[in-house]
C-alpha cells in the first residue's frame, strides 16, 4: 500500500477530525459511514471539503513540527535565508537540509510534505468526481463545491511541484520531472511523475475552472473557506512561480479589491498573528473551544511566551540584513527582540526562550522572534493564518516593477507600507525598486512559509555565513560558535548553485517502495 493511502478515508470520516457536518454524521454511527456514501449525497461531500478544510489546521507534522499548514510554512521558511539560527537548537534537520533529503525513513518533512498535499488533492478528487455525477443540486451548491474542490487541488498540486521538482523557467518547454498526477478514477494505480509542464497545465486548468465557478457562487464572506478572492490570490502565486508578471499583477489586484479585507497599521501589527478576526487575514481557520492541541499546537512550537518545552529550542534570528533597513518608526520592528538595540524581553515571555535574560543570554540576541503569541504559558489556543492582504500587495508591486511599470509598482508599495511606518515614502526604480519590494515581503511574512518559494524561483542562494547577525553583530566565541554552525558539513547540504540538487526534495523512501514506476530525485 503506497503512502498516500496510509491516512485514506479515515481522515474524512472520524467524527473528531470533521466536527462541522453534524447533520450527515448523525444519519449513520460513525463507524458504519461509506466512502460512497459520502460521495453520493450532497451532505456527505460538504463533510469531505470540510475535512480538507480542517485539515489546514489539524494535519500533523513530525513531533516537534506542530500542527497544520502555518506549522509547514514555518518549516520552509527555515530553509530560507532569513532565519539565522546560531545557537544549539531544534529543527537542524530542516534548516540544514537534512530532512528534505531523507530516504531512508518515513520521518522527515519531505515524506509529510508529500503525505500531506496528495492527501488533499486525494479528497479534492472526491468532491469534484462527486459533485459531477449529483443530480438536483443547486447552482449555488455545484459552484461553491466545484470552486473550492479545484482551488485545493490546484494549491496542492502547486505546493508539490515546487518542492519535488526543478523550477519552472518561463520559456522553456518544462519537460523536467514533476510530480505524480493521481486520476480520479483510478487513484491507486502505480503511475510515473508527469513533466512540470503536465503538472501547470493541470494547475492553470483548475484555477480556470476554480475562478469561474467561485465568481458565480454567493460569496460566503468568510475566512475558513476558499472564496473567489482566496482563489485570485492562490492564482497570483501561481502566476507569480510561472513568471507571468500580467497574470500575477491581474489576480492580487482582485485578490485585494473583492477580499473585503483591510491593511492593519501600527500596533495592529503586534496582535501575536493569533486572532481570526485580523482585518488583514484573507484566509485562515479559528481554533473551536473544543479544539485544544496542548503542546501539538502551532503556539506551542513557535511563540515566544507559551511554556512549551519546544521553545526550548527555538533559536531564530531575523536576518539583520533586511531588517536593519526597516525605519526607526516601522511597527514591524516590534516582531523581535534585538539586544544591541535595547529592546527589553516582554515581560510574559516564556523563560526557556529567553534563556538567560539579558544577562548570560542564551537565545538568539540578534533578534529573536516575539511575532507569534500563544493565549497565556499554559495555553496554547490560537487561529491561523494561512494567506493576508499584505503578501497581495507585495506580489502586485513586484509583477507592476517587473513589467517596469515603476510609477505604479511605487504607489502599491507605498499604499502598504505607509501602513507599517508613517514615514516610509520610496522613489526607487528598476533593480533598486524590486529589492526594496521583496526585501518588505521578506519581512512582513517572517516565517509564513513564501521566502524558499520566492528564493527557488528567483535562484537566490542561501547565504547565511555572510549575514550581518553573525558577521556584525557577534564578536568573541558567539561569533566562531555561529561560523561553525552555518559553514562546514553544516552547509553541505545547502543549495550553493542555480542547479543544485538540494531545491528538490527527496520523493519519500514509502512511494519509491510501493511505486515502481516513480523515479527519484537526483540524490
Amino acid at each position: 500500500m503506497r503512502l498516500l493511502y496510509k491516512l485514506a478515508i479515515a481522515f474524512v470520516f472520524v467524527g473528531s477530525f470533521i466536527g462541522c457536518s453534524k447533520d450527515f454524521l448523525d444519519t449513520k454511527p460513525t463507524d458504519t459511514i461509506g466512502e460512497k456514501d459520502a460521495e453520493g449525497t450532497l451532505q456527505g461531500l460538504n463533510a469531505i471539503l470540510q475535512g480538507i478544510h480542517n485539515m489546514m489546521y489539524s494535519y500533523q507534522f513530525p513531533q516537534g513540527f506542530g500542527y497544520g499548514q502555518g506549522s509547514m510554512n514555518a518549516q520552509l521558511d527555515m530553509l530560507g535565508d532569513d532565519m539565522i539560527n546560531t545557537l544549539s537548537a531544534y529543527y537542524m534537520d530542516v534548516y540544514r537540509y537534512t530532512s528534505t533529503m531523507n530516504v531512508v525513513n518515513d520521518d522527515g518533512i519531505n515524506y509529510k510534505a508529500w503525505d500531506f498535499y496528495y492527501t488533499v488533492i486525494q479528497h479534492a478528487n472526491k468532491v469534484i468526481h462527486g459533485v459531477e455525477k449529483l443530480s438536483n443540486v443547486s447552482h449555488n451548491d455545484r459552484n461553491t463545491l466545484l470552486g473550492e474542490g479545484h482551488a485545493f487541488r490546484a494549491w496542492a498540486y502547486h505546493n508539490l511541484v515546487q518542492l519535488f521538482a526543478k523550477r519552472y523557467k518561463k520559456g522553456d518547454d518544462n519537460s523536467q520531472l514533476g510530480v505524480i498526477i493521481r486520476p480520479v478514477d483510478k487513484p491507486e494505480d502505480h503511475l510515473p511523475r508527469a513533466t512540470v509542464a503536465e503538472v501547470y497545465a493541470l494547475i492553470d486548468s483548475d484555477m480556470a475552472k476554480s475562478l469561474d465557478y467561485l465568481e458565480n457562487a454567493n460569496d460566503k464572506k468568510i475566512k475558513n473557506a476558499i472564496r473567489y478572492s482566496t482563489a485570485c490570490g492562490i492564482a497570483a502565486r501561481i502566476a507569480l512561480t510561472k513568471s507571468d508578471w500580467e497574470n500575477a499583477e491581474k489576480y492580487a489586484h482582485l485578490a485585494i479589491t473583492k477580499s473585503g479585507a483591510s491593511l492593519q497599521s501600527g500596533g495592529d501589527l503586534l496582535d501575536g498573528f493569533r486572532n481570526y478576526e485580523a482585518t488583514e487575514w484573507m484566509w485562515g481557520y479559528r481554533q473551536a473551544p473544543d479544539q485544544n492541541y496542548y503542546y501539538s499546537h502551532f503556539f506551542a512550537h513557535y511563540s515566544y511566551n507559551m511554556s512549551s518545552r519546544w521553545l526550548n529550542g527555538l533559536r531564530f534570528a531575523v536576518n539583520r540584513d533586511i531588517y536593519d533597513l526597516m525605519g526607526e518608526k516601522d511597527a514591524r520592528r516590534g516582531w523581535w527582540v534585538c539586544s544591541d538595540r535595547g529592546n527589553k524581553i516582554p515581560e510574559d515571555a516564556y523563560t526557556g526562550y529567553f534563556r538567560g535574560g539579558t544577562t548570560n543570554p542564551q537565545w538568539e540576541i540578534t533578534g529573536q522572534s516575539i511575532k507569534f503569541k500563544a493565549k497565556s504559558a499554559t495555553d496554547s489556543s490560537g487561529d491561523m493564518v494561512l494567506m493576508r492582504l499584505a503578501e497581495m500587495y507585495y506580489i502586485k508591486a513586484e509583477a507592476q516593477a517587473r513589467q517596469n511599470k515603476d510609477a505604479e509598482a511605487q504607489t502599491t508599495l507605498n499604499t502598504i507600507m505607509k501602513t507599517r511606518d508613517t514615514d516610509y515614502n520610496n522613489a526607487f526604480t528598476g533593480t533598486q525598486l524590486i529589492d526594496e519590494i521583496m526585501r518588505n515581503k521578506r519581512i512582513d511574512l517572517w516565517m509564513e512559509g513564501q521566502r524558499f518559494f520566492d528564493m527557488k524561483r528567483l535562484g537566490i542562494i542561501p547565504n547565511r555565513l555572510n549575514s550581518k547577525n553573525i558577521q556584525v553583530y557577534l564578536t568573541g566565541t558567539k561569533k566562531q560558535t555561529a561560523i561553525s554552525r552555518n559553514s562546514g558539513n553544516n552547509a553541505v547540504n545547502l543549495p550553493n548553485s542555480l542547479d543544485s540538487k538540494f531545491w528538490q526534495f527527496a520523493i519519500p523512501y514509502a512511494e519509491i517502495k510501493g511505486n515502481p514506476l516513480v523515479e527519484q530525485n537526483e540524490l
